[in-house]
């Protein structure tokens, strides 16, 4: 429990740096969509390699699980980043991560009424206090604005989001992280392309120097960056961290990345920190260990089930994936 909680930290201080580098090569030309189909391009092929190195077999193995490789790529991982900068054409940036982070609620939800696993009142409040700190720290009212289409957009990033932790946990002997990542990632890549070829995103690239951390560095450096470290390295972190504490404390965690991508523009690009975000960080933490001691995470080990082959892994995970589908159609 506590190595799945130490990775899932990882993984939110991995994610909260990919702001500071995306926004490098946004504000020197790089489209939202340029900076989307290279970041997972470019995980999707080292995932790969690293795959077909440590787990060949189970690599060869991953179309067996299309189901769940499928919308994890489509919509665990394509789907979050894409619709995320889709709303942000039509909300403020704070409501739109406010209204993704939202997802800890819909993880609840779904784990007491689908798998019966039934929230404590302590993780109930410690959920409520997290997401309170997180909207402080974003600043979630400044700036606000409000679209129907933005909204739209951010609720299929919240309900991709969830998908992320609920089917993060579903790993097994016959698909270990790094599988599911790789495969994910490669599904994504091509969902990706899939947008930037229907004009869905427009893609724009540039090769000038951006300023990061008050340097003059060439473009590949952040883009270097945010492949490898806010990327690869945050969904392998992601993946085997969720696996080892389940969706629920998984999703309360990884709101730490917001307080994570706040310090680091703070310190890579000369963004702002105010008291009151540091005191929302506070209150994050503070949730989640509220959320912890009220059984969050605690019983993950005991009621998932050990799955040895596709066909069972796949009917562990086909709730979780017809939830996801059922989902994202009744938002689209």
């Amino acid at each position: 429990m506590r190595t799945g909680i130490w990775l899932m930290i990882l993984s939110g201080i991995t994610f909260g740096l990919s702001g500071s580098f995306a926004t490098a090569l946004m504000d020197n030309g790089w489209s939202p969509g340029g900076t989307l189909v290279v970041r997972l391009t470019g995980a999707a092929a080292i995932t790969l390699v690293i795959a077909a190195i440590v787990d060949r077999r189970g690599l060869l193995d991953a179309p067996r699980h299309f189901r769940t490789v499928g919308v994890y790529g489509s919509v665990a991982v394509a789907g979050v980043q894409a619709t995320f900068f889709l709303s942000m054409q039509h909300l403020s940036v704070g409501v739109t991560l406010m209204i993704q982070f939202l997802a800890p609620i819909v993880v609840i939800a779904w784990e007491w009424l689908v798998r019966k696993r039934p929230a404590s009142t302590l993780t109930i409040i410690g959920t409520v206090v997290a997401l309170v700190g997180a909207a402080a720290v974003i600043d979630v009212f400044g700036g606000l604005r409000l679209s129907l289409v933005g909204l739209g957009w951010a609720g299929l990033s919240m309900l991709g989001n969830a998908c992320f932790f609920l089917l993060s946990e579903r790993t097994s002997d016959s698909l270990a992280p790094i599988v599911l990542l790789a495969s994910g990632m490669t599904v994504a890549a091509a969902t990706a392309g899939v947008l930037i070829a229907t004009q869905i995103m427009s893609a724009t690239f540039a090769t000038d120097s951006v300023d990061l951390a008050g340097q003059q560095l060439p473009w590949y450096v952040p883009l270097f960056l945010l492949i490898t470290v806010s990327t690869v390295l945050a969904y392998v972190f992601g993946v085997a961290g969720g696996s080892r504490i389940g969706s629920t404390l998984m999703s309360l965690v990884l709101l730490s990345e917001v307080l994570f991508a706040s310090v680091f523009a703070w310190l890579l690009i000369d963004q702002s920190i105010t008291v009151v975000q540091m005191l929302g960080g506070a209150a994050i933490v503070g949730g989640v260990a509220i959320a912890r001691l009220g059984g969050a995470g605690a019983a993950i080990q005991a009621d998932l089930p050990v799955v040895r082959d596709a066909d069972q892994l796949d009917a562990a995970a086909a709730n979780g994936t017809d939830e996801c589908d059922r989902s994202t159609d009744r938002v689209g």
